[in-house]
């Protein structure tokens, strides 16, 4: 099977899975009925610890070896803030270019976005640019969005604290120096996207 053949199928599972979850009265029977469902685009270029960062917010794990995501992966957590009871999916797209047909299929109807680089990488932040024009090109634009900058454990660093916070505020975003490995950074900075959720409803 060619890799096209490969994508054009999976695009339609996903599809097909997306259409049998909205059917009317199907719900989630595990999760009370006045649950908030937000669906939130995970973005960034590959090995900056996307999926690491997910892992960790959702199970506290944290794996040591590099599995790149191969095309979409789907992840969600259940969590109680404000009062309120929220499902959080997690829609975390690969960051190589070769899969832009299949992640152009899962841009709409999304509520929120995480921008995630690497710290120890300047080309992963400047690379953020183009994530959003690409969102952008999809329709998806003025959603609640948060920049994580990854990695901040690590010994060699190349984009400071700062440099991160000035990116994003520049483009009127929260900006938070996380670490996969030891989980700093990373409850605050989902609190936050949460809130902010739960406030543009």
């Amino acid at each position: 099977m060619t890799q096209k053949k490969y994508l054009d199928n999976f695009i339609q599972t996903i599809k097909a899975i997306l259409k049998f979850n909205k059917r009317p009265g199907k719900l989630n029977i595990s999760q009370p009925k006045d649950t908030k469902r937000f669906k939130v685009l995970v973005l960034g270029d590959g090995n900056v610890g996307k999926s690491q960062i997910l892992d960790r917010y959702i199970s506290d794990q944290f794996d040591h070896k590099y599995k790149p995501t191969i095309a979409i992966d789907y992840k969600n957590k259940v969590i109680e803030q404000q009062k309120e009871i929220v499902q959080l999916n997690f829609w975390d797209f690969s960051g190589h270019p070769e899969f832009y047909e299949v992640r152009n299929e899962f841009y709409k109807e999304s509520n929120a976005i995480i921008l995630i680089f690497d710290v120890g990488l300047k080309r992963s932040l400047d690379g953020l640019d183009l994530w959003l024009r690409e969102a952008n090109d999809c329709g998806v634009q003025g959603l609640p969005t948060i920049v994580l900058g990854n990695k901040n454990d690590t010994s060699i660093r190349v984009v400071s604290e700062q440099e991160g916070f000035q990116w994003a505020k520049s483009r009127q975003f929260d900006y938070f120096d996380t670490s996969a490995y030891n989980g700093r950074g990373i409850e605050e900075a989902f609190k936050e996207l949460i809130q902010k959720l739960l406030k543009a409803q």
